[in-house]
């Protein structure tokens, strides 16, 4: 059996990315692309008003919208940026189930053709990219938190346009560099603006450019003279200030004014220039009330056995699936309609088993590997959206693994694209995997819409019933 290689014919893939011919009409990559992008929408879309209004969290975020276009917004636990996107659809489609839930399904759909962006962008390799976004569309959160008036998706998505945008920043020079690099520290900021874990993908570039000086500073022969890595090390100190740190924090910041301007919190608001004393105080007025909005006895218990929400998992369990959130249930004339907030199974194991190869890889070959764009990109984009969540002390659920997943599903399409490229049983083990994971996703479809199902066939798909197998439950 040939042995896989994660990182074949390095020097040709990124260490020279400015030197490759690649086809600017890469009919391939289109058509693969739109093809992706026409059925995640037509899935989102599907009977999208076929749930009753309220699910899960559908009772804060639309409710939250409406109060912005009554001029009347509530203070609560998130920034608004996601709020003002929800109210958009409200406008265009009315104060219903539709237009409660169609911005987070034109984002949702949009993830998978970001992944895209970002690997292709990443490698110029037609099928890793494409398997990313497969994986991307094949998972059951991702459709579940996109078919419903949720946040998490609007994270996701600005977080990965930033590192597309990032990217090609990279890859050129002057005026088009600069505005490119602005549009990246722009969306860093949005993504913080849906919800504080947005940071994460801040703290990938930042561990990044971290991880890359080291190398130049203490094995300088290990870095090549073109390609990502050595033009990182070319931005200069005050171009990351001002791009990835003074952008995102103005961008921020400014989300706020609408916000405070309809509920100031009882601070009597000002003009000229007393406003921007107004305005920073009642910023900070509001984020102290975030801080509560987390910290208090609703969120926190100092008994783990008995958690504040039957649906609170420990971080250390999301990357195997092991406690799903169920957002709905209805049993009528003995069928069950259920929306279960799980990720497709076997997407999920042989993703984290992909990062732990990686993972591997990279310590035992060491810095061949680890100075590799493809496995440091995907390795340090897994841990800062992943690790610090192992720290949170408060009640946390399986959707907060969302950014992190998106990192593991690329590292498996990364393994698999390379088992695609060998001959014999490792190719073929390649398209067993692609076509398992479509498989499953077909199979799990029906609990992720809200399908209608016999008994039996509900629990064909909860394949771990409480106190079965120690620390999973699906029910």
């Amino acid at each position: 059996m040939q042995k896989i290689e994660l990182d074949h014919d390095l020097d040709h893939s990124l260490g020279n990315f400015s030197e490759q011919t690649r086809s600017p009409r890469d009919l391939y990559l289109i058509l693969g692309s739109l093809s992706i992008f026409t059925i995640a929408l037509s899935l989102r879309l599907w009977h999208l008003d076929q749930i009753p209004y309220p699910v899960f969290d559908e009772v804060y975020f639309p409710k939250y919208a409406e109060e912005y276009l009554a001029g009347s917004p509530t203070w609560e636990g998130h920034p608004p940026l996601a709020k003002y996107l929800i109210m958009l659809g409200i406008v265009l489609f009315g104060h219903n189930a539709i237009g409660y839930r169609i911005a987070s399904a034109l984002f949702g759909a949009l993830v998978p053709i970001l992944a895209i962006g970002v690997a292709y962008r990443l490698t110029y390799q037609r099928n890793f990219a494409l398997l990313s976004g497969l994986f991307l569309f094949s998972d059951g959160l991702f459709l579940v938190e996109s078919r419903l008036g949720l946040i998490n998706i609007f994270l996701v998505a600005f977080g990965l346009t930033s590192q597309i945008f990032l990217l090609a920043g990279l890859q050129h020079q002057g005026k088009l560099r600069t505005f490119l690099f602005s549009c990246a520290g722009l969306m860093l900021g949005a993504s913080a603006s849906v919800k504080w874990n947005g940071l994460g993908f801040s703290l990938w570039l930042f561990l990044s450019v971290l991880f890359i000086w080291a190398i130049a500073k203490f094995f300088p022969k290990q870095l090549p003279r073109s390609g990502i890595l050595a033009a990182i090390t070319k931005i200069r100190w005050w171009q990351y200030l001002l791009y990835f740190v003074i952008v995102p924090i103005a961008f921020y910041l400014l989300q706020w004014i609408p916000l405070l301007m309809l509920n100031s919190g009882g601070i009597p608001q000002e003009t000229g220039l007393n406003a921007i004393h107004w305005f920073w105080q009642a910023l900070i007025r509001v984020h102290q009330h975030i801080i509560w909005w987390h910290s208090g006895s609703n969120v926190i218990t100092i008994d783990p056995a008995h958690p504040p929400h039957p649906y609170c998992s420990a971080a250390i369990s999301w990357a195997v699936s092991a406690r799903p959130v169920a957002y709905y249930f209805q049993n009528r004339d003995g069928l069950f309609s259920v929306i279960q907030a799980i990720g497709n199974p076997i997407l999920w194991w042989l993703s984290t088993l992909a990062v732990v190869i990686i993972t591997l890889a990279s310590l035992v070959t060491r810095l061949r590997t680890i100075t590799s764009p493809k496995s440091s990109y995907l390795l340090l984009g897994y841990f800062a959206n992943y690790a610090p969540w192992l720290l949170v002390k408060r009640c946390l659920f399986i959707y907060h693994y969302m950014s992190a997943a998106v990192f593991s599903f690329m590292a498996l399409a990364w393994l698999v694209s390379q088992m695609l490229n060998r001959q014999g049983l490792i190719r073929y083990l390649g398209y067993a995997i692609i076509a398992i994971i479509l498989l499953t996703q077909i199979f799990f479809i029906p609990i992720w819409v809200g399908s209608p199902l016999l008994p039996s066939q509900f629990y064909e798909r909860i394949w771990f019933m409480p106190d079965k197998v120690f620390g999973f439950n699906w029910i």
